[in-house]
């Protein structure tokens, strides 16, 4: 019988038009998935990653292909009227369970199916970067449908059919599915799962749990994959082991249990409704009373009545609904996950902030849209459908209350959803505040939340009326809205980039406590009303169309909307289109013509042109500025600038020039240079090329001038210049470029063979290139006058040298008194300044009033930082360290100019490390920005390969001893965990081979990662006295020259003199080799010795490997001393003055086991290898044992 049921079950579903539309419809997702070429750089579009990150990604929305077909297995008989006659027929319960079963699991298989088949077709036929198409491997693809798309086609059929059985509802069916959907999203932000965008990299423990709990296997495949480099991402097949077997094993057995209990639970009984037994009524003497028709009343008052009413109605139901409910729990859930997980339990090294209103609104806006739209999408289709679902219209519409009532509740209705939704986030921010004993409320920045996020909302709800107005069923015009949300919310990848074509697209307004709200809110208001208006346009169309009676078919709802037309309506109509064109004009004007828009392929374009036109001036030699005088005047309310410039520039090529090219980054207004002519001036390009009278000799200086004005127009957006918080640095650099500049140039290769653009020569990073070459860039002497408004304080680089107010703006003269390195910039706010004079040094920090919570820690972490320096790498080459507070729209924490600090306010500022337990973040951070006034400012480093080695790696290894020497081991194992950490994440995602620490260009998760895990490895090596006399050894033999020429060779030739010739070839593989390790206790186990003493046996287990140029990795051999701890306390809590290290000796491991044996005084707790991070190991859960 089962195979008859099945047989039966596969030609029923194979006859459903649905089956071959989802396959289609998945077969295009497919093949504009593979088209796309969406992966890292280095990663080929065919690798096995790759299949497996879309496949099990897209493998989400098979739940609603499932929620088809498992309506079809089991309603079926439901609706057609034929349950009775099947459940008392000889049809055994479980050949009808199975059957059905199996018949949507395999139809949904087969409907998802062709995703694959589309992405091989997409890769394959495609215009991508041939060489980043792979040969075709049959296992690429059918291992992640084996692993992935079964197992969770599976769990979504068990889940969604169960439901459908038990409930026999198709509503209750289309819920579940929605609620899987979204329950991966809710618990994917709960459990810190990899796919949510994330700063820092997830921890080891949160990585196994959310490895396991999500049921799609997405977190398992990131957990097995997330250090693989980008070769192991091409060739490289997942193992169906660790997590991701155990992920696979738990959900395939839960589904399986899901599908039990609903069998034991299912029965062939049709599912009726309970009927209440109604209350007997006494009969007496009734008294027969004539029918007396209503005189129904039209007033205002009691219209206004019946919509108050019908809402009210609407809105009962609503809340009544199971969808509603969960949604509201896990919007609950989520909204507090949030909020806990960052102003309470922390974020990065686990500290929180202070929840100002802005800081706890961020968090909830981006999961705000996703579940406002969930709701709108099902509830627009629940209430406008609601009446004819119970086919009760006929009678409702039968009543002489007025159409526009019946519209505007529903409207209304559906409205108030994500009002709700705001206004329970608001509540549960500001009860968060109150439970920190946090009181500034702003309750207007709260109520901004309804126009910024509430009113976009607001529109897809007009949008969603007019199409559920004019669609056939309300399942259909759920659909079709989900499509269209779908694609709004996606149409930059259609091509739709403009903002008047991106239906609904209205930019984020950022908010800073700083300087209040600031990105694109002009932009946001006229498109606010723009697409308002076309709201309103679609809402009067759906009134006109709006169905009263007998459901009207799609075509004659479409001749309404061209005839019978009143006056009012015409009149209504004509006013909205004329206002959706007049701020159409408006926005065109100001984002076409005043900004000057430009579309990606018009930015193609102009880099094309630039090159094309102007390489053939790359050759000409550039000029080194060496002396730079500029006039700063500074407009915050008019969010403008302009700038006068007077700079010295001197030929150091070694031969005359006769022409000198240069590049514009602002349009200027205008430029001069001495004893030259302008010849060429290309307006569209930004360039201009002089000839010198005659031509400039070697060594000879050149004085060049200009002036520029920067205005914020139309919608641009700037935040260097803000109404509090200017900041003028090298990221919003204004100077123009003395040569032709590369950094224009078309870097994608794809791209480029696509114009027939040559390939680009790929930088020189040889040793030779590194000692030898010659750069035109050195330290220059500085002297600027800044003005400013007169409540702001503008600051720069350099000695003060006066300070003066005149016609209602200030004025502050700033002059360096030795050369600098060119990095200065330009800062103007409202500042409260503290000053204190410490060791003839002035620390001097100028920051917002209301921010005052970490200034004393701040100043605390100067001085020392300073006294470590000093004492350790030489005098300190300024008289002054400024810090000063910039709003929280800078994508970093920090950053050095000479003597001059900037620091975020939300990462610095605000930050709560009041707890004696917590990470002191600000210490840190502060650390790390005034090291760089020694690596970077006072040493300089040669603009080369391995230059980041001496700018980053340097400031992270002092802020790590510094660390150390103020909170003890427990800092070291933080930033030393924190490096490891960036390092494995950074390099899988490296978009070229991955280069030796001695040749670190620009990657940060080397220069900012291994790095610092070399340099502890080397002070564990031969001592911190002696490292630090090496880096004071080169500073000081730098440190009065103008040329940058410290370099990562002449480092290593230090480190050689100082250290015997057998310790080379381990410093060679650290420093110019890449090396991993794999290192592990096992084994352990210790007893107590007769005189009270504890021997600690284990084993240490220890491998090797190197990454090749191919990007092949291979065991290598070791041989090296690696330090091993026994602790009466985990590594991580050990402070300053602690006594839990019972043991912390070097031990030299030459083979991958060895048995060691440690006697200790006291009882210990846990051992370990390498507990602070001195190896470059990506997993070190292993690395420590507990006895």
């Amino acid at each position: 019988m089962f195979k008859q049921l099945f047989n039966f079950e596969v030609f029923y579903q194979l006859k459903q038009r649905a089956f071959p539309i989802f396959a289609i419809l998945f077969l295009a997702l497919g093949v504009f998935v593979g088209r796309q070429g969406f992966a890292p750089t280095g990663v080929d579009f065919t690798s096995v990653y790759q299949v497996y990150f879309h496949t099990s990604l897209f493998s989400l929305g098979s739940v609603f292909i499932i929620m088809f077909f498992a309506i079809s297995a089991i309603l079926r008989d439901k609706q057609h009227n034929m349950e009775s006659l099947v459940y008392s027929s000889s049809i055994k319960k479980t050949h009808y369970f199975w059957s059905r079963f199996l018949g949507t699991f395999v139809f949904s298989v087969l409907a998802f199916t062709p995703f694959i088949l589309g992405y091989i077709f997409g890769n394959y036929f495609s215009d991508l970067d041939p060489e980043r198409i792979g040969s075709f491997q049959l296992l690429t693809y059918l291992q992640p449908w084996i692993y992935i798309v079964l197992p969770n086609i599976f769990f979504c059929s068990a889940i969604v059919f169960s439901v459908s059985t038990l409930t026999k509802n198709s509503t209750a069916t289309y819920v579940s599915a929605v609620f899987v959907y979204m329950l991966y999203f809710v618990s994917s932000l709960f459990l810190n799962s990899p796919l949510m965008a994330q700063a820092v990299p997830a921890s080891p423990e949160s990585m196994a749990i959310a490895a396991i709990a999500d049921p799609f296997g997405i977190a398992a495949f990131f957990e097995q994959t997330q250090f693989w480099t980008p070769f192991q991402k091409n060739i490289q097949l997942l193992s169906l082991s660790g997590l991701f077997l155990w992920n696979r094993l738990v959900w395939i057995l839960i589904s399986i249990a899901i599908l039990f209990g609903t069998y034991r639970t299912f029965t062939f009984r049709k599912i009726t409704k309970k009927v209440k037994k109604e209350s007997k009524v006494k009969n007496g003497n009734t008294k027969l009373i004539a029918y007396r028709p209503l005189q129904a009343t039209q007033s205002l008052k009691a219209q206004l009545a019946a919509l108050l009413s019908l809402l009210k109605i609407e809105l009962k139901s609503v809340f009544k609904s199971l969808p509603f409910l969960a949604v509201l729990i896990m919007w609950l859930f989520t909204v507090f996950s949030e909020l806990f997980s960052t102003v309470v339990s922390g974020e990065e090294y686990g500290v929180n902030v202070y929840p100002f209103t802005n800081q706890l609104i961020d968090l909830i806006v981006d999961p705000l849209t996703i579940f406002s739209l969930i709701l709108i999408i099902f509830y627009s289709s629940e209430i406008v459908w609601k009446e004819r679902s119970l086919n009760f219209n006929l009678i409702i519409d039968a009543t002489q209350t007025k159409n526009s009532v019946f519209f505007l509740s529903k409207f209304f209705a559906i409205l108030l959803l994500p009002v709700i939704l705001i206004t329970i986030g608001i509540l549960m921010c500001i009860g968060f505040q109150i439970a920190l004993g946090y009181s500034n409320f702003e309750f207007g920045l709260y109520a901004s939340l309804y126009y910024h996020y509430g009113l976009p909302l607001a529109i897809y709800v007009m949008i969603a009326l007019f199409i559920n107005s004019l669609a056939g069923t309300k399942y259909i015009g759920m659909g079709i809205f989900g499509m269209v949300v779908i694609l709004c919310l996606k149409s930059s990848v259609l091509g739709l980039e403009h903002p008047l074509t991106s239906i609904g697209f209205m930019p984020r307004v950022s908010y800073s406590n700083m300087n209040g709200f600031y990105g694109g809110s002009s932009l946001f208001n006229h498109l606010a009303m723009y697409w308002l208006v076309l709201g309103l346009l679609l809402t009067a169309l759906s009134f006109k169309i709006w169905n009263r009676g007998v459901v009207t078919s799609f075509s004659v709802k479409l001749k309404q909307l061209f005839y019978s037309w009143t006056k009012l309506q015409k009149v209504t109509t004509t006013g909205l289109i004329v206002f959706f064109i007049s701020f159409g004009s408006l926005i065109y004007y100001n984002i076409n013509i005043v900004s000057d828009y430009e579309t990606v392929s018009n930015q193609l374009d102009f880099s094309e042109g630039y090159e094309r036109k102007f390489k053939k001036y790359e050759s000409i030699e550039r000029l080194i500025p060496t002396s730079k005088k500029t006039k700063v005047d500074i407009y915050p309310k008019e969010r403008m600038f302009t700038i006068s410039a007077d700079y010295i520039a001197k030929n150091k090529s070694g031969q005359p020039l006769s022409e000198l090219f240069i590049t514009e980054r602002i349009p200027l207004e205008n430029i001069t240079v001495e004893n030259a002519k302008l010849v060429a001036h290309d307006t569209f390009y930004g360039t201009y090329l002089f000839q010198y009278n005659k031509p400039l000799q070697t060594n000879d200086s050149v004085r060049y001038t200009y002036t520029l004005k920067k205005e914020i127009k139309g919608y641009e957006e700037d935040h260097s210049i803000v109404n509090n918080g200017t900041y003028l640095n090298r990221f919003a650099n204004f100077e123009p470029i003395l040569g032709y500049t590369a950094s224009l140039e078309i870097s994608n290769r794809s791209e480029r063979k696509k114009r027939n653009l040559p390939e680009r020569i790929e930088n020189d990073n040889s040793d030779a290139h590194i000692v030898l070459e010659e750069f035109n860039y050195e330290k220059i002497r500085f002297e600027t006058i800044i003005s400013t408004s007169s409540d702001q304080t503008a600051i720069s680089s350099g000695r003060l040298v006066k300070e003066w107010s005149k016609n209602n703006r200030n004025y502050f003269h700033y002059k360096a008194n030795e050369k600098i390195t060119p990095e200065v910039g330009y800062f103007s706010a409202k500042y409260t300044t503290k000053k204190i004079d410490y060791k003839g040094i002035s620390i001097a920090q100028y920051y917002d009033a209301d921010h005052d919570f970490n200034i004393e820690n701040i100043e605390n972490s100067v001085k020392q930082t300073l006294d470590y320096c000093q004492e350790n790498f030489g005098p300190y080459n300024f008289d002054h360290v400024r810090i000063a507070e910039v709003p929280s729209y800078w994508p970093f924490a920090g950053f050095a100019h000479p003597g001059v600090i900037s620091m975020v306010e939300d990462r610095l500022y605000l930050a709560d490390v009041r707890r004696v337990e917590t990470f002191n973040l600000v210490a840190k951070r502060t650390i790390h920005e005034v090291a760089h006034q020694y690596w970077g400012h006072t040493l300089s480093a040669k603009p080369v390969a391995g230059g980041s080695l001496f700018v980053e790696g340097l400031a992270k290894y002092t802020e790590a001893v510094i660390m150390e020497e103020i909170y003890g081991k427990r800092a070291v194992y933080e930033l030393s965990d924190d490096a490891r950490r960036r390092y494995f994440s950074g390099r899988s995602f490296a978009a070229e081979m991955e280069p030796p620490v001695y040749k670190v260009d620009g990657q940060g998760y080397i220069s900012y990662g291994k790095a610092l895990t070399v340099l502890l490895a080397l002070r564990d090596l031969i001592g911190e006295k002696k490292v630090n006399q090496i880096l004071k050894t080169i500073t000081d033999r730098h440190r009065d020259t103008n040329k940058l020429e410290a370099n990562s060779i002449e480092l290593l030739q230090e480190i050689y003199n100082a250290t015997p010739a057998e310790q080379h070839t381990l410093i060679d593989d650290w420093f110019k080799r890449v090396i991993t390790y794999d290192l592990s206790v096992i084994d352990s186990s210790y007893r107590k010795l007769e005189n009270g003493s504890y021997e600690v046996t284990f084993s240490i287990k220890a491998k090797r490997f190197e990454t090749l140029d191919s990007g092949e990795i291979k065991e290598i051999l070791i041989n090296e001393p690696i330090k091993i701890g026994v602790f009466s306390k985990h590594p991580s809590e050990v402070t300053k003055d602690d006594n839990s290290i019972l043991n912390y000796e070097s031990h030299r491991i030459t083979q991958e086991l060895t048995n060691i044996k440690i006697v200790v005084k006291e009882k210990p707790v846990y051992v370990s290898i390498d507990p602070y991070g001195t190896r470059s190991d990506d997993n070190l859960t292993d690395n420590l044992r507990r006895l």
